[in-house]
């Protein structure tokens, strides 16, 4: 991360009356102004765009940053917190299971009703942990493969790359698309209910297309997914 008022390449933080937002320049031609899960601000510039600008456009949305920030301020608090202990709550497509853990010589996790049975030998929380995300690791592969591999079609049929799935963690993003067909998506996406993967997958399809968040991609993201914006909602307030 760029340290405040060092420049940094084309990536660099400055002081806006929002506080300190973080902006780079892209092919873009309109400004973007975002508010991350983590309250952080990023600004992404048409190239050439003079900082003076930028700055005014960030006033005049003011209001608009700071409810944004309130409201991930909020959602941060009231986060539920993962433990790795008989009992604990984990989460799969949406749904709530109890963790129960087995007492046994090989590791092993298997989903059975509404439980999430983990035999092992060691029983220690960072284990427990480690053999849950492996599961969802391996879930997520699966799954999000074979939901990607559902617009094979529709990209051959307007000369986009078929997209290829890889798996990344990213702690203030669900997805993330590349124009060569490369969709990075969150492995901890797996946790969501499977309409809001839907949204994510659509969302980094429509990138595809439309690299920018511009009138013509939320066109095709509203044609593709109509009820994009109540499914963006829904997976920003969920506590996993």
């Amino acid at each position: 991360m760029p340290k405040t008022g060092h420049k940094m390449s084309s990536n660099y933080s400055i002081q806006t009356v929002a506080g300190t937002a973080f902006l780079r320049y892209s092919d873009r031609t309109t400004l973007a102004i975002s508010v991350l899960p983590n309250g952080e601000i990023e600004l992404i510039a048409p190239r050439g765009a003079p900082e003076r600008s930028v700055m005014q456009k960030v006033a005049k949305r003011l209001r608009w940053i700071l409810r944004q920030k309130n409201f991930f301020q909020k959602l941060n608090r009231n986060q539920e917190k993962e433990y790795y202990l008989s009992g604990a709550t984990l989460r799969y497509l949406g749904r709530q299971y109890r963790l129960k853990i087995i007492k046994g010589s090989v590791d092993s996790c298997k989903l059975v009703g509404r439980l999430f049975n983990i035999v092992t030998k060691d029983a220690s929380p960072n284990h427990i942990k480690e053999l849950y995300e492996a599961w969802l690791k391996e879930r997520a592969i699966c799954r999000f493969t074979e939901k990607l591999g559902a617009w094979d079609e529709w990209c051959q049929s307007r000369g986009l790359p078929a997209p290829k799935l890889k798996l990344l963690r990213m702690p203030n993003r669900w997805g993330s698309a590349h124009k060569d067909g490369r969709i990075y998506l969150n492995p901890k996406l797996i946790k969501a209910p499977s309409q809001c993967i839907d949204y994510v997958i659509t969302h980094e399809i429509c990138h595809l297309k439309h690299p920018n968040h511009d009138k013509q991609f939320f066109r095709l993201l509203r044609q593709l997914y109509p009820e994009w914006e109540k499914i963006k909602r829904l997976l920003e307030e969920s506590t996993f």
